[in-house]
């Protein structure tokens, strides 16, 4: 990730908002500072090569950290998965 950061003179953040529009992901990023948003924006200027998406989708690990079926375990005493 390290080296597309420097190839294309971006963000970390920059390169993954990239590669989720690239994978035809909505995206809606969210930030409070002013220069974060207008960099959030600024995606049109590079694309990914191939090579640099899949080794990103290399980094998958199969976990999800927002599943609200967990936090319904905790809330309501039962688990209902969302991702099935």
């Amino acid at each position: 990730m390290i080296n597309i950061t420097k190839k294309y003179n971006v963000s970390p953040a920059q390169v993954v908002l990239r590669w989720a529009i690239q994978r035809g992901t909505a995206i809606i990023p969210k930030s409070k500072v002013k220069e974060r948003l207008i960099e959030n924006l600024n995606l049109s200027n590079f694309s990914l090569s191939n090579d640099e998406m899949i080794s990103i989708d290399r980094l998958n690990k199969s976990r999800r950290f927002n599943d609200p079926g967990q936090f319904c375990l905790s809330g309501f005493k039962t688990f209902f998965p969302i991702y099935e």
